[in-house]
């Protein structure tokens, strides 16, 4: 279906260099900058974190930090800082430029959560900066890495993909591409003017049934997709919604992450520019039906719908907001589900934009988001690879490999689907 023009609100969204950042926090940004700030939950700080993966050994430091100063002078959303509270919290870019940090060797192979605490071991101050980071390894298992990891807050994805390829633009001599839009996420969703929407929350299950346990904390595992079917994203979402009918009646509800920048073309920003669709798979929902429902919910916009009431939550102090809605000791083993599972979706990633020299990668992921089953998708070349997330009082007693297996074994059967 053919999506409607933007209406008047959208086409005066202005796309502008510009240099000053000062305005209020969104309610989405808002909410990722009080995840795990309160130290009196389970959570850790929500982070965008990329990985890219190449041959050889050795990085020039000194080129890379030109790069780096670069690429954070050119995106001034890089150079954010947090000040105030509540309802007074805004941002201003007068924060440091993004840290480079030199590794010379890990013993971690980047396939699953076990031995990846280096990476968080420099903390993030929202309040005083650095609030990016780049972290390059000369020596791991699997070669040379690059990791970029930014609070959530700050960043998406796609504006942490936005921002490597600004790097590597100055590493080639390049002319930067910069920031062209100083609004919000809200801003935007506002503007497009989708005032109601069908992605809504529903009762639902978690996707291997009900908690076990009271072990607290998370794995994730990084799983190679041997598929090179069409509809990888419809196709994992009915695998895991079949899966969680094994356990449950209940309707499965797969959110996927919505890249909201297909609402104004040329869009080029590090910021949050990402919201969630909620899809409804009943018992015996296939393929098509995923696909018709995500294609309906975008052509309506339900991606750009925002309720201007849940801003009243910036009423609440960050803190506060943290212990009211994140894992505590007394309550992580009995959270509800809001969604079977999140799968986002990068797709395929061009390695071109991400390369220099000899640094040429041959994969490129995202870290998955702790406290719920969270799976992340990439394509490099011809490497398929699913990044998934599950708290421990979701995997234990077998599960995690018995989805994984479950899941391997679908994608062969619809291969062709």
């Amino acid at each position: 279906m053919a999506e409607r023009p933007l209406d008047d609100r959208a086409a005066r969204l202005r796309l502008e260099p510009f240099a000053r950042i000062e305005r209020p926090l969104s309610m989405p940004e808002y909410y990722h900058a009080s995840i795990g700030c309160s130290r009196r939950t389970l959570e850790i700080q929500r982070e965008s974190i990329f990985i890219l993966e190449a041959g050889g050994a050795g990085f020039d430091a000194d080129r890379w930090r030109e790069a780096v100063d670069k690429a954070c002078a050119a995106n001034p959303g890089t150079r954010l800082r947090l000040v105030g509270d509540s309802f007074r919290s805004r941002w201003i870019n007068d924060g440091p430029p993004a840290r480079l940090r030199v590794i010379e060797q890990t013993d971690w192979d980047g396939m699953s959560s076990e031995g990846v605490g280096f990476i968080r071991s420099e903390p993030f101050s929202l309040e005083t900066g650095p609030n990016v980071e780049v972290t390059l390894v000369n020596h791991a298992p699997r070669g040379r890495m690059v990791i970029m990891r930014t609070p959530h807050a700050i960043m998406d994805g796609r504006g942490s993909l936005h921002f490597l390829a600004e790097i590597f633009r100055g590493l080639r001599g390049e002319e930067l591409i910069g920031s062209n839009a100083g609004f919000s996420d809200v801003d935007l969703m506002l503007a497009v003017g989708a005032r109601s929407s069908l992605s809504k929350p529903i009762k639902t299950q978690w996707l291997t049934g009900a908690p076990q346990g009271h072990e607290q904390g998370d794995d994730w595992r990084r799983i190679r997709l041997h598929t090179e079917g069409r509809n990888i994203l419809a196709r994992i979402a009915v695998a895991m919604a079949d899966y969680m009918h094994q356990h449950s009646d209940l309707p499965a509800l797969i959110a996927v992450p919505a890249d909201l920048r297909r609402h104004v073309p040329g869009l080029a920003s590090t910021a949050n520019f990402t919201n969630m669709l909620l899809v409804r798979l009943d018992r015996g929902d296939g393929v098509e039906r995923f696909r018709h429902t995500i294609d309906e919910l975008r052509s309506k916009r339900m991606d750009a719908h925002f309720a201007p009431w849940l801003s009243a939550f910036k009423l609440l102090p960050r803190s506060l907001l943290d212990r009211a809605i994140s894992r505590t000791a007394s309550n992580f083993h009995k959270k509800r589900a809001f969604e079977t599972a999140v799968i986002s979706n990068l797709g395929r990633i061009d390695p071109e934009p991400l390369s220099f020299g000899d640094f040429r990668p041959d994969a490129c992921f995202a870290l998955p988001v702790a406290g719920s089953v969270f799976s992340v998708l990439s394509n490099v070349g011809d490497r398929s690879e699913m990044i998934l997330n599950m708290p421990r009082m979701l995997s234990s007693n077998g599960r995690f490999d018995d989805f994984v297996a479950y899941l391997h074994a679908r994608l062969a059967e619809t291969e062709n689907g």
